[in-house]
């Protein structure tokens, strides 16, 4: 049986083991040198026994002992290869451990644990059908293998099949209640559907079983946010920092919700401005709490936060504070100022620019468009409307349409758009820019927090399962009592939403 291209030689791993052994990694040393061993005939040996410094020939002739007892038993052989398999993913060496894995099947061809091992070793190198064809065998070999089943889902789910990924999760679940991937997965398919009863009930399940599971908590943060459940729902979001969140300070100095009267909290931004936007209506009741405080924000936000907020310390979140006692990323603040209803929310505009964008005054209605958000944003794909797709909204004769779009994608409108690129530096431009139009239609993105904080009639675009901010089935927000939201639908997509918007607009600039 020919090896891979990607097989270790005995050489190369010699050197891995014997480079573990002087560094003082003996667990590494020892699986390495087992490698090593089992990759030698009865001639190898003897012949590489011959090269061994003296003072190892007395381990080496044991590991080679163990060696030959293991490789005479299938079983232990296929366990031996799936442990240093499982050994060299850890040490990223997934060349190495995919090699341990097919020897492990070779060894045990029988083996479900062997071909399940193998599987995720294909899935991880974007090889689904090999993987799929894996746990196929696997599940045939084993049917109560839970990881098994959920492995086959994922790859199903993965390749679009979604009722043959849910099927396979629902058995997982059934050999494994609490499954914590498979209810996660089926969870997040149920949400992608909009049945959230279903899928909280599959996070519950989750939680039940593993009640740290981060990934289930923050999925069933974002489940009761939208449900305007907000006591669990921001406990349950703290759990974002041991997801995808970079938390940016020691956790040691995390404020916890302890008396801080005589204390400098550093409040930080930690995701996108819009967040950043939306959550600073918060800085002034979290003042009262502290001695002092300091806001970082991004340096986009900077100028105008300083002017809306004077009362309070704004710095570019790059800016170094080292003499703070108790830090707090900005998005937490729901969770410590235990805002569990949503009357709390309800703000007054609560942004401000002295800047004057002095645009022409033609006379004719003035609207500002914004149709893509962050194109790195995990959601853009649902968020963001293909220029091709939004520019029906701005087919109207007797209005001027400003381009408020920043960024790579505010070219695609050609040139019909006011263009404003030119003068817009920070969102100090934008939001002096915003306060001389009539109406912003804007997708879920930054400019539909900066215009509704302004104040500004702001229509809002939103994917058919919208952030968690949004909640469901409302055109109306309490975040911004200037906003009105217009939802895609799960089967038509965003084309009937546009025709909506485009029927209303001139009404909308009558009473305006």
């Amino acid at each position: 049986m020919t090896d891979s291209h990607d097989s270790p030689t005995p050489e190369q791993v010699w050197e891995a083991a014997f480079d573990a052994l002087q560094s003082g990694d003996e667990t590494k040393a020892q699986d390495s040198f087992l490698h090593w061993a089992l990759l030698l005939d009865e001639y190898d040996q003897a012949a590489w026994l011959k090269e061994i410094p003296a003072e190892l020939h007395n381990t080496i002739g044991s590991i080679l002992q163990t060696a030959n007892t293991i490789s005479a038993n299938p079983n232990d052989s296929a366990h031996a290869w799936e442990r240093l398999g499982n050994a060299w993913s850890i040490a990223d060496r997934p060349d190495w451990a995919h090699d341990c894995f097919t020897r492990a099947t070779r060894a045990a061809p029988k083996s479900a644990v062997a071909h399940y091992h193998l599987g995720v070793s294909f899935f991880g190198m974007d090889s689904i059908d090999e993987a799929e064809a894996c746990f196929i065998l696997a599940t045939k070999l084993d049917p109560a293998h839970a990881d098994s089943r959920y492995n086959l889902g994922l790859c199903h789910q993965t390749n679009g099949n979604s009722e043959s990924a849910k099927q396979e999760y629902l058995k997982a679940l059934e050999l494994e209640p609490g499954h914590r991937f498979a209810g996660n997965n089926l969870a997040s398919m149920h949400m992608g559907e909009l049945n959230l009863d279903q899928a909280r009930d599959c996070l519950d399940s989750v939680i039940e079983s593993h009640p740290e599971n981060p990934p289930a908590r923050r999925n069933r943060a974002q489940v009761l946010l939208l449900q305007g459940e907000f006591k669990q729902g921001w406990a349950d979001f703290e759990y974002r920092f041991q997801t995808d969140t970079r938390e940016q300070h020691h956790a040691k100095t995390l404020w916890r919700s302890e008396p801080i009267h005589d204390k400098h909290l550093l409040v930080h931004f930690e995701q996108g401005l819009g967040d950043t936007i939306m959550f600073s209506r918060f800085l002034p009741r979290i003042r009262e709490y502290c001695g002092r405080l300091t806001f970082a924000c991004q340096k986009p936000l900077l100028s105008l936060i300083k002017h809306s907020f004077p009362q309070i310390d704004v710095v570019a979140g790059d800016e170094s504070v080292a003499d703070f006692d108790v830090h707090l990323p900005l998005l937490s603040l729901g969770d410590r100022l235990s805002l569990h209803t949503e009357s709390e929310f309800q703000s007054e505009p609560y942004l401000f620019t002295e800047k004057n964008a002095a645009l022409p005054n033609n006379g004719k209605p003035k609207i500002g468009v914004a149709w893509a958000g962050n194109p790195n944003h995990k959601s853009d794909g649902s968020r963001s409307i293909p220029w091709e797709q939004f520019k029906t909204v701005v087919e109207l004769n007797g209005i001027d349409f400003y381009n408020l779009q920043v960024g790579p994608r505010a070219s695609d409108c050609g040139g019909g758009l006011i263009p404003l690129h030119n003068r817009i530096t920070d969102f100090r431009d934008t939001a002096a820019i915003v306060n001389e139009l009539d109406l912003v239609i804007t997708v879920d993105t930054a400019v539909a927090h900066l215009a509704a904080a302004l104040g500004k009639p702001t229509w809002i675009l939103i994917a058919a399962l919208p952030d968690w901010r949004w909640r469901m089935e409302r055109d109306e927000t309490v975040w911004y009592p200037s906003a009105t939201l217009f939802r895609a639908s799960k089967q038509t997509g965003w084309d009937a939403t546009l025709a909506e918007v485009k029927k209303r607009m001139p009404r909308q600039l009558e009473f305006s």
